[in-house]
């Protein structure tokens, strides 16, 4: 399963849990994910929704830049995104703290 699969799938997953689905259109952000190995998508968190999509988001909060397979890993958790943003498998632009929170939200939502 790709990173945009794995994410759309856990966003969708949000439905179920009311709390965290508040919580993370709270954030008021977007952010662009820009697979080095895949086609890059967003994640639009403004108007009180949450919009993924493929393709570039114009003025993004943050800007993330891994393989798909690295972000699978954090996004499932087998590998801790800081640890791979301090090895540069992980790169990140912009609003590095709502992306910090975003992660931990997206977590959450997976358990």
């Amino acid at each position: 399963m790709s990173s945009f699969d794995l994410l759309k799938e856990t966003i969708q997953a949000l439905d179920a849990k009311p709390d965290l689905k508040t919580e993370i259109i709270s954030f008021n952000k977007s952010f662009q994910f820009n697979v080095s190995d895949g086609k890059p998508f967003y994640v639009d968190l403004s108007n009180g929704g949450i919009n993924i999509a493929e393709g570039n988001k114009q003025s993004p909060s943050a800007t993330i830049t891994a393989a798909d397979q690295v972000l699978v890993d954090v996004f499932t958790g087998k590998l801790d995104g800081v640890k791979a943003f301090m090895q540069g498998k992980l790169k990140i632009s912009g609003d590095i703290f709502s992306v910090q929170k975003l992660s931990s939200t997206i977590m959450k939502a997976r358990k």
